[in-house]
């Protein structure tokens, strides 16, 4: 006998969740109750009303009339407990809503948002009203949570529902009522109903026998009215219980339109701060900026998430001028914009515009209307009064409110009018590539999907407002979630130069940061450019054709070579190895050519789309300050854009290896000759490959202990047959048009999750990497089976499990040791979201009773970054490698070998290679295998010492590490939070305890070689 368990850590319910969730079953159960009451009680009752409740929407007045009415003739121990239950989930839902705006309303006063705290407020009495009229306050007497009274009914449906209508009632006599006849009369069911439960106590008799008949003669007219009645018809059978709901009195809006609205607000409210958070970190702390990046992106998906659950309730809301309209009636204030450039001087009228991105909104509008007047790219005269000379080095900190929003107004439009310019040339050079028919189909379909790296689709939506025809309103095509993305691309800027925004304490500012330590485009050019550009084959931005073979040897002059490459000059010198490899020793394969278009477009892609707007002939907006202002005062852009190049290198360089394996047969060679004793000691380089690329590597991620020979073609041969018959997985890399054939396994987070459109929920459980702290959550939702003769619990063989399980019995756990450890994994995070309901159930500001289970989306997003900045400058720096460059030095390392085993005569190499020492597919027994493969392959089974120790001997000389290889100046150990010990060499130990101190990675950490710094992060530079 089991019993099993299941442990949620999902997105916490918003307040319209819960509200949707339980206020449909409370109205159904109110009216079914009411209908029942009424068809009971007679005709002549003054209370009753005259017609059947046939609405299955009613306002709140009428919930509370009626619930009084209920409880007037219902004992309170026969209402149902899970009725009260629903009332009391109600009223948390309603009341976190009112409490978030009594703090702002605290801290920041304004009868707009006294407003809307006064209507949530009054909601939260009369259903508090309502509640006590049924027996509510018995509940203050019991200790009974939520769960316990709708755990057991769960889910509500009409059936069960149904069965707790009460359909019973006790004495409904008239008020004064004349004094029963026991000798004369018989009570009817018609007349009293059933006497089921509560006894009212009788009215008083009448004063004499004239009023007595009087009133006996009204009893018995409402007798035979009542006999009438027939049985009582169920007017809601064909209505779906989600339609149930509350209505304003005044106007007949659902209240459950306004929680879905507000969640709505509320969602861009918190996660507008988390994202000034993050880039915050960016400026002040160095965190990179592809990080904020993807979280940018991440939080938009949430956005879109949650107006799609709105949109499936209420189709009429899609607009952001429908939701602001809807909370402008609540709150009473004026959403309008006030009048031509500026905006109100009423500072408090702001702060609350500014809360609902109203400002964002109005700048959208007034840039798409005066777009539309010259319809040729310029601002019209009277707008260039207003946006020009913008400064980017004005001083906020001095600034009035007013001058404040009039630099940011002025900053945005600029921006949006340089975002069109440079989006409109985009379109053009795809009209152009599609009329004249380019023949080569790489750059034909690069022009037809090249855009702007990370924002395309919102340029793309600006420039249809912007061209719509005259006449058609454009305020119906402006999303929540267009006007929550200009928000967070303006708020980028002003967060950086000092100016934040919080709902507590309004506007923050700042000093901005320090102009050698913060700048849009630092990482960007890093990651171009490197650490100091070695520009051998590099002018500028124009790619140089490799010089004549017999004159050049790839990486020439690497042993000495200082700086680190970027990702120019990375892309460059690998066209210029293959070539070399194609030319000079012979070995080309089927995808040589396609290969080197893919290496040219991705430089290309860097050299026109990633940093850099093109020279249109024409000036930018910021001409006067930055000619590439598009990028160079938009954090947000180099962000996102960085993003996408990261993407396109690491799925390019894989889609390599997969038709040149060096990388894969080194790292079969050297864990041999590491195993084997023909290394001394591990090599940080290929230590650190191995955790990072395991997968990718080693046949289902196992590190081969023995038959080397043998474990290496069992994972080439499939990998041949995926290339050969394209069954890899299809990818289109940032700014291509055509797909990649990816055959090579990969755990990058960051390319997962921009795989999966950045929603996270879509990375599968057999893709998500093991060492995210994204498996930890999903291994601790995972269901527990828990045997009681055993008395020991386990998780459920998920795919998940399955492979973590596999991974710790890969490193030496015995099986049950590896169970335990993954319920440790689980018991860890229950505890965690217990301590956290614990904080938020003994808070100073509580205002419910308990708090629902799973996170927020802004702590999901501190979950993920978690994950994304171990991926990008972290722990595992899968995105952060410069991979071009690393598989250059792997080829150049195999070039070594064969050159002096070549001059050594070595048989085995002689075996597969003519008299010039180039391989010769002739003497192969293999035809479609690879000569460098063979050669490793055919070593390994002999034991050929010779061509081992030769091996041996150039993977040490030069020693490196992976920090070579890394495109920024230094890396952040235990991303996340954990500090490396300061002043000592961050090591694998000393990265896995500092890890598994914090909680945040499974056992898995890459071997840095560095010194740690004070703040976390380790300079990696020797």
């Amino acid at each position: 006998m089991t019993m099993t368990t299941t442990m949620t850590m999902t997105t916490k319910p918003n307040s319209y969740f819960a509200y949707k969730r339980d206020i449909s079953p409370l109205v159904y159960w109110v009216l079914q109750t009411s209908n029942a009451l009424i068809w009971s009680l007679p005709s002549s009752y003054p209370d009753a009303p005259q017609v059947p409740l046939d609405n299955p929407e009613i306002s709140l007045s009428s919930l509370v009339s009626l619930s009084k009415l209920i409880g007037k003739h219902v004992d309170p121990g026969d209402v149902p407990t899970p009725v009260l239950g629903l009332f009391q989930s109600v009223i948390d839902a309603i009341a976190t809503s009112h409490a978030t705006f009594q703090r702002i309303a605290t801290k920041k006063p304004h009868p707009d948002v006294e407003n809307g705290s006064a209507f949530l407020k009054s909601f939260v009495e009369d259903l508090r009203e309502c509640l006590n009229a049924l027996g509510g306050w018995n509940w203050a007497l019991h200790n009974y949570t939520l769960s316990d009274r709708l755990s057991s009914c769960l889910p509500l449906t009409k059936e069960k529902l149904d069965c707790m209508v009460i359909k019973e009632f006790g004495a409904l006599d008239l008020p004064e009522a004349p004094e029963a006849d026991q000798d004369s009369e018989q009570e009817t069911p018609q007349q009293v109903g059933p006497r089921v439960g509560h006894q009212r106590k009788q009215a008083k008799p009448g004063k004499g026998k004239k009023g007595r008949r009087k009133k006996d003669r009204e009893t018995s007219k409402s007798k035979v009215e009542d006999t009438k009645k027939g049985s009582l018809d169920d007017v809601f059978g064909k209505e779906p219980l989600d339609s149930f709901d509350l209505t304003l009195d005044q106007d007949g809006t659902t209240i459950g339109c306004i929680m879905a609205v507000y969640d709505l607000f509320k969602e861009c409210f918190d996660l507008r701060a988390y994202l000034q958070d993050v880039w915050y970190e960016v400026a002040y702390e160095g965190l990179n900026s592809a990080v904020a990046g993807a979280l940018s992106n991440t939080a938009r998906i949430m956005i879109q998430r949650s107006t799609d659950t709105m949109l499936a309730d209420f189709p009429d809301k899609d607009s952001y001028q429908s939701v602001i309209n809807t909370m402008s009636s609540v709150f009473g204030f004026n959403a309008e914009p006030e009048g031509t450039g500026a905006n109100s001087r009423d500072e408090h009228l702001a702060d609350v515009k500014e809360m609902f991105l109203v400002h964002a909104y109005h700048d959208l509008l007034d840039f798409v209307t005066d777009y539309q007047k010259n319809r040729n790219g310029k601002p019209t005269k009277r707008m260039m009064k207003e946006i020009n000379n913008w400064n980017p080095d004005f001083d906020l900190q001095r600034a009035t409110m007013e001058e404040r929003l009039k630099w940011r107004r002025s900053y945005t439009i600029n921006w949006l009018y340089d975002l069109l310019r440079v989006f409109s040339h985009r379109l053009e050079e795809m009209d152009a590539a599609i009329k004249k028919k380019v023949p080569d189909v790489i750059k034909r379909r690069q022009a037809q999907t090249q855009k702007l790296l990370g924002i395309t689709e919102f340029a793309a939506l600006i420039y249809r407002l912007a061209t719509e025809k005259p006449g058609i309103d454009i305020r119906e095509q402006v999303l929540p979630l267009h006007v929550f993305q200009l928000q967070c691309i303006v708020d980028s800027l002003a967060v950086t130069k000092g100016w934040t925004y919080d709902l507590l304490k309004g506007h923050v500012l700042i000093g901005p940061p320090p102009a050698d330590r913060f700048r849009p485009m630092r990482d960007v050019d890093t990651f171009l450019h490197g650490i100091g550009d070695p520009g051998h084959l590099l002018k500028g931005h124009v790619l140089i054709e490799p010089p004549p073979a017999d004159i050049f040897r790839p990486m020439r002059g690497v042993d000495t070579f200082d700086p680190r490459p970027g990702f120019f000059y990375g892309f460059s010198r690998l066209k210029a190895t293959l070539t070399f490899e194609a030319v000079v020793n012979k070995r080309k394969t089927d995808n040589d050519v396609h290969i080197q278009e893919l290496l040219e477009a991705a430089h290309g892609i860097g050299t026109q789309f990633l940093g850099k707007s093109p020279d249109l002939g024409d000036e930018s907006r910021f001409c006067t300050t930055n000619s590439n202002g598009l990028w160079h005062y938009s954090p947000f852009l180099c962000g996102v854009g960085l993003v996408e190049a990261l993407d396109l290198e690491f799925l390019l360089i894989l889609y390599v290896w997969g038709h040149h394996r060096e990388p894969v047969v080194l790292m079969h060679l050297y864990n041999m000759l590491l195993r084997e004793g023909y290394l001394d000691k591990p090599i940080d380089l290929f230590e650190s490959l191995q955790r990072l690329f395991q997968s990718g590597f080693f046949q289902n991620g196992k590190i081969p202990v023995a038959d080397y020979g043998v474990a290496l073609p069992e994972f080439l041969i499939p990998l041949e047959k995926k290339v050969l018959n394209n069954k890899g997985k299809i990818r289109f890399p940032s700014g291509f048009g055509v797909p990649c054939c990816v055959t090579i396994p990969y755990e990058s987070f960051l390319v997962l999750l921009r795989e999966a459109k950045w929603n996270v929920d879509k990375i599968s459980d057999a893709e998500v990497p093991l060492s995210s702290l994204l498996a930890k959550l999903r291994i601790a939702q995972t269901e527990q089976i828990f045997d009681p003769d055993t008395g020991k619990r386990r998780l459920k063989e998920t795919v998940l499990v399955k492979r973590a399980k596999a991974a710790f019995i890969s490193e030496g756990l015995a099986e049950g040791l590896a169970e335990e450890k993954l319920l440790a994994i689980a018991e860890a995070l229950e505890e965690l979201n217990s301590v956290e309901k614990q904080q938020a159930e003994f808070s100073a500001d509580k205002v419910v009773y308990t708090t629902p289970q799973g996170f927020s989306n802004s702590e999901w997003l501190d979950f993920m970054k978690v994950d994304i900045m171990a991926d990008v400058d972290g722990d595992h720096p899968l995105c952060g490698l410069n991979l071009a460059w690393l598989t250059c030095y792997m080829i150049e390392i195999f070039g070594k070998i064969e050159r002096e085993l070549f001059e050594l005569r070595n048989e085995t190499l002689r075996g597969l290679c003519n008299d010039n020492g180039q391989y010769d597919s002739s003497k192969w027994r293999y035809k479609g295998a690879d000569g460098r493969s063979l050669l490793i392959v055919e070593a390994m089974t002999k034991k050929d010492e010779q061509v081992l120790e030769v091996a041996a001997r150039h993977l040490t000389n030069p020693l490196k590490s992976l920090s070579d290889f890394i495109h920024w100046d230094k890396l952040r150990i235990g991303a996340g939070g954990s500090s490396p010990p300061t002043g000592d060499e961050a090591t694998a130990d000393a990265c896995v305890s500092t890890v598994e101190k914090k909680d945040v990675h499974m056992d898995q950490c890459v071997v840095i070689k560095g010194v740690a710094m004070d703040d976390g992060t380790v300079w990696v530079r020797n």
